[in-house]
């Protein structure tokens, strides 16, 4: 299979031995001794301004937090070089951060990385792995606890950062109660990681299948998170698959409401329900501003009919896993078949992989996909 790729427009649519626990974040990493041995603590949140896409073509400037964002504290306890002393990670509901160490320093910093733990990370490029970084203001003779108070990622950095706290949206709707990694694929200390290649001097972007396996965003592309989780949502299902992937075709281009294939419909379908899904609501939005709903029947104007449409495919997914649908109001049963089952395609999965797990194919998930134009 070649390159799964997006572009802008209507076209392709597309640290250490302790275990936190952070509003259902694990992983293993390094923590700050215990606030009653420490004697220097560098305190602070940790924010980054964007370019808010999801709200329309004028993508107006907005400040969020950084949740379950990686930091280091650096420091030194005389005149020698700033080492590494502690790790973590921000906090998943407010992005604040304490970094501690179990002796005063002549000189502390925090460093972030546009990392979360080992789950996910956004690197330069693909022969250059390693995460955008960026430092605290400096502080000397630290000897108790120092308030940084609202620290901003730098402006040029801003999407990397973006990515970062956007995978948490998908991560905590992964429906893999078993263990911390993204797929019960895998278990606790050898879970899979997610990688993003943000450029900011190249335009396009695409999952990298089957090289790399990362996830490669140009420019803008970030400013959309929609975009951002369509992208991993194929590195997702690649994941419930037990890394492997439907072979596709007829894929390039393709559009939400026109035909493609089979097999390029479910996988681009997939993905558009994984970010709608993941950010609960029912459209595209690309990086741009624009988006385009899935609204869809059979008098839909301009839309194709049938299971060869990625847009049919997509809206048939949110409304069987809907609040008030068939699948118990969402998508866990799903997520779960696709640990256990391959489908090549949509019918595939609609009528030999669901009834292999109790789930309904006729009844309202019939009309649901009747609804769609989709019938078997």
């Amino acid at each position: 299979m070649q390159l799964i790729r997006r572009s802008a427009g209507r076209r392709l649519r597309a640290f250490g031995a302790v275990l936190i626990t952070t509003l259902g974040l694990t992983a293993a990493v390094a923590a700050a001794p215990a606030s009653a041995a420490a004697n220097a603590c560098l305190t602070g949140t940790l924010v980054f301004d964007h370019l808010d896409a999801e709200a329309g073509t004028s993508k107006p400037l907005r400040t969020q937090v950084a949740r379950n964002a990686n930091w280091e504290l650096w420091g030194r306890t005389g005149s020698g070089t700033a080492t590494r002393l502690a790790g973590g990670i921000t906090s998943a509901s407010d992005g604040r951060f304490t970094a501690c160490h179990s002796a005063s320093l002549a000189e502390a910093y925090v460093r972030f990385r546009s990392s979360s733990t080992s789950m996910w990370r956004v690197v330069k490029a693909a022969n250059n792995t390693t995460d955008y970084t960026f430092d605290s203001a400096r502080r000397t003779n630290v000897s108790g606890t120092q308030d940084l108070g609202t620290v901003k990622v730098p402006s040029t950095l801003q999407r990397a950062w973006k990515v970062v706290d956007t995978l948490n949206v998908l991560y905590w709707k992964r429906a893999n109660p078993s263990s911390s990694c993204w797929t019960a694929r895998q278990s606790d200390g050898r879970c899979d990681q997610i990688t993003f290649v943000w450029d900011p001097k190249v335009a396009g972007g695409y999952w990298d299948y089957p090289n790399t396996n990362y996830v490669f965003l140009g420019a803008t592309m970030p400013d959309s998170k929609h975009l951002i989780l369509h992208e991993a949502g194929h590195w997702l299902q690649w994941q419930l698959y037990g890394r492997h992937f439907p072979v596709v075709d007829n894929c390039n281009p393709h559009y939400i409401e026109k035909h493609s294939s089979k097999s390029c419909a479910w996988t681009e379908g997939f993905a558009d329900a994984v970010a709608a899904y993941a950010l609960g609501d029912y459209r595209y939005v690309y990086d741009n501003g624009g988006s385009y709903s899935f609204e869809n029947d059979a008098s839909t104007p301009g839309w194709d009919h049938g299971d060869t449409v990625q847009g049919r495919v997509g809206s048939s997914l949110l409304d069987l896993w809907a609040a008030d649908g068939p699948d118990g109001g969402n998508w866990n049963r799903t997520i779960a078949l696709m640990t256990r089952h391959f489908s090549q395609d949509f019918r595939e999965y609609f009528t030999v992989d669901r009834p292999a797990v109790g789930l309904s194919t006729t009844g309202a998930a019939a009309r649901i996909l009747a609804g769609h134009t989709i019938s078997y």
